[in-house]
């Protein structure tokens, strides 16, 4: 039906093709099923995706992740290799309680959540990267992985873990009718935040 809505779809602002593309073979992987088992995902299926995806393993209380695989465009864009470490060890320049907030929302949802890099680069000069985090679950009930797709393929020179170029930010996208929620997400986010410096 011409105009149907697809549940989980990226939302219009979302561009790239890759995120596209990794969420219809999310959806296709997961069938009936709330998400994904890991197992499920072939890298050889996704191949051209593969520098441009995370995987992380969900920790909770509080929501914390660790970063089992790093792609090497990712790894480029934030200058160094992150792999292994909990999101709570790491600096993050775009916006932490904005991050917590998005994978807040796909653990608690059990759904996959958009977004994007706003990076002002000069005067005249306004980029974005777009970005889709997927849920993925060994028991079909509780979301314990995530994996992610950024994509960089447009973006050259960018080192996210300079502090002193903190051009880049993280904005949440919401689904339609979503709005009235992220603001109540990101206050969320930044709870979790000080729960974790407060530890």
């Amino acid at each position: 039906m011409p105009g149907a809505v697809i549940p989980f779809a990226p939302p219009g602002e979302i561009a790239s093709p890759m995120v596209h593309a990794m969420f219809a073979y999310w959806q296709r992987k997961r069938g009936e099923r709330m998400a994904p088992q890991p197992r499920d995902i072939e890298p050889g299926e996704i191949k051209r995706l593969l520098p441009y995806l995370c995987i992380s393993d969900v920790l909770l209380n509080p929501l914390d992740l660790r970063f089992r695989l790093v792609g090497t465009s990712i790894v480029d864009a934030v200058g160094y290799d992150f792999t292994g470490k909990r999101f709570s060890e790491m600096t993050v320049t775009t916006g932490s309680e904005q991050w917590l907030a998005h994978y807040s929302r796909v653990v608690d949802r059990k759904a996959p959540h958009y977004g994007r890099y706003r990076g002002e680069l000069g005067p005249d000069s306004l980029r974005f990267v777009d970005h889709g985090a997927f849920p993925l679950s060994h028991d079909g009930d509780k979301v314990d992985r995530i994996i992610e797709i950024e994509d960089w393929s447009g973006i050259r020179g960018v080192s996210l873990g300079k502090l002193d170029q903190p051009v880049w930010r993280f904005q949440l996208l919401p689904h339609d009718g979503e709005t009235d929620k992220l603001s109540a997400d990101i206050a969320k986010g930044a709870e979790l935040r000080q729960s974790e410096q407060g530890a």
